[in-house]
């Protein structure tokens, strides 16, 4: 009997520690996954850093800015056109996924999805896929991204101008030129200004412009929550969603973060310069 009782115990206590190992492996995996979603947003964020690098060794003029949303093409509104992707596949990391030659397939008189560009749009890039939740389309088709950069307030933000003055729902992202790094150094500072986002909300292709590639905060009444599952951001990872900031540092914000202080950072205009947290 007693020897019954304690398999019985046995059986139990292995249940319990089976089940709390299963609990620890999934809580270790999500962290893993969240650490390596913010590596991809550091390796994007320090494209206009090496940029600069890039520049100043080769003796070149250094384009210390955040890049135009799309290769404008007159005539093709900006989902129709070529992504700013392209401009920096060189600045990946080419030992994880050499990528830098893909440049040269870019037709950028074409849209996205015609000619070279279409077989191009097909190439999975992996820098660009959040680990947490994956988002792969089939073989053949255009492969997507999960970190669009931003355009600043409002889903019509990256078709603003840089002014002067700077509209105040401007972001680092804009569909048809440039935003010089020193213009948003000088407003609102690059440790305060969020220049991409992780979203598992309807990503797009990659080398699309337009909505898939560049997103303002849209916050108009009714849209969707700004952070977590079913958000604008996020719904990757189970804390909240990783952002990266001009200066190439990388944090995690949470849905209980400041309505106000987030709406700030997504702009260059100026604005609260409270961390955006919790």
């Amino acid at each position: 009997m007693a020897r019954q009782v304690g398999i019985g115990l046995l059986a139990v206590f292995g249940v319990l520690g089976a089940g709390l190992f299963v609990t620890w492996l999934v809580k270790s995996r999500a962290a893993q996954d969240r650490v390596y979603c913010a590596n991809n947003l550091r390796e994007l964020a320090q494209f206009a850093a090496l940029y600069a690098d890039a520049g100043k060794k080769k003796g070149e003029p250094v384009l210390a800015a955040v890049p135009a949303g799309t290769i404008v093409i007159p005539g093709l509104p900006p989902d129709r056109r070529p992504s700013w992707v392209p401009a920096t596949l060189p600045l990946f990391n080419q030992r994880r996924q050499p990528v830098a030659d893909l440049v040269k397939l870019v037709d950028p008189k074409r849209a996205w999805d015609e000619g070279s560009n279409a077989r191009l749009a097909e190439t999975k890039l992996v820098a660009l896929i959040c680990p947490g939740n994956p988002a792969e389309a089939p073989e053949g088709r255009p492969q997507p991204t999960q970190y669009p950069g931003l355009a600043g307030l409002g889903a019509d933000a990256a078709t603003l101008p840089l002014g002067p003055p700077v509209p105040p729902r401007a972001g680092c992202f804009r569909y048809d030129a440039p935003t010089p790094l020193d213009l948003i150094a000088g407003a609102d500072g690059l440790s305060q200004t969020l220049l991409f986002g992780e979203t598992g909300d309807d990503p797009g292709p990659w080398l699309r412009g337009g909505r898939a590639t560049v997103r303002g905060l849209d916050d108009a009444p009714g849209a969707k929550p700004y952070i977590g599952p079913g958000g604008q951001f996020g719904g990757n990872h189970p804390e909240g969603a990783n952002f990266a900031y001009s200066d190439g540092a990388v944090r995690l914000l949470t849905p209980r973060v400041d309505a106000d202080v987030l709406k700030a950072q997504f702009t260059i205009a100026g604005g609260p310069t409270e961390t955006a947290g919790d």
